[in-house]
């Protein structure tokens, strides 16, 4: 009787012994680093970056070779973002839908080189900007002048074929179209007034 106690009492050992060494195995298995052993429940957070494009700057000297417009594009999955500045200044910023496109037009410095104008062309039509080369972005809405804007305001009647560029110091060349397609007078647009000066004769 005493024989067959003592061989249970040492299955009973043995059973325990090899259950808290299973258990101490356990507690020491290593993961990867990075790793959790709920990894498959609960799997990491991925950040997903956006890749973007940006283009070499172009480059556009003033009358008098002391300033250098420069304009950057940069596309990303949320437009496309026009930055220009006036050596090394950003002076206007603004993001459009990938079918728009901001150029800068042969003819876009005024001669003081006081003012640039920008030609931006979409699948509403084309706009004009003319933009004060000393003021910086964040300050540029209250000088910036949105040319189409104030002529669709002034001139219901009319619309704007083309802008040339700049005739005078401060002024820059409209042409403009009737509504009903027929070739419309020519304007001066004045900055930094804004007003439209009507001219006898048309370009």
């Amino acid at each position: 009787m005493g024989r067959k106690i003592f061989l249970i009492f040492a299955l009973v050992a043995i059973a325990i012994l090899t259950g808290f060494n299973l258990y101490l195995g356990r507690s020491k298995q290593t993961f990867p680093q990075g790793t959790q052993p709920n990894a498959e429940k609960y799997p990491e957070t991925q950040i997903i970056i956006t890749p973007v494009e940006a283009s070499e700057p172009t480059l556009k000297g003033s009358p008098d070779g002391k300033l250098t417009l420069s304009a950057r594009m940069i596309k990303s999955k949320g437009g496309v973002t026009y930055t220009f500045s006036v050596s090394g200044k950003e002076i206007f910023i603004k993001t459009v839908d990938p079918s728009t496109i901001i150029s800068i037009p042969y003819n876009t410095w005024s001669p003081n080189g006081k003012y640039i104008f920008l030609k931006e062309e979409g699948p509403a039509g084309a706009r004009f900007f003319v933009l004060s080369a000393q003021t910086l972005s964040s300050d540029q809405n209250d000088k910036t002048a949105d040319i189409t804007d104030l002529f669709a305001k002034k001139y219901p009647d009319l619309k704007i074929k083309d802008i040339t560029g700049w005739g005078g110091v401060n002024l820059v060349i409209v042409n403009s179209l009737k509504n009903g397609g027929e070739r419309g007078p020519s304007f001066w647009f004045e900055m930094p007034d804004h007003s439209f000066i009507q001219l006898s004769m048309r370009f």
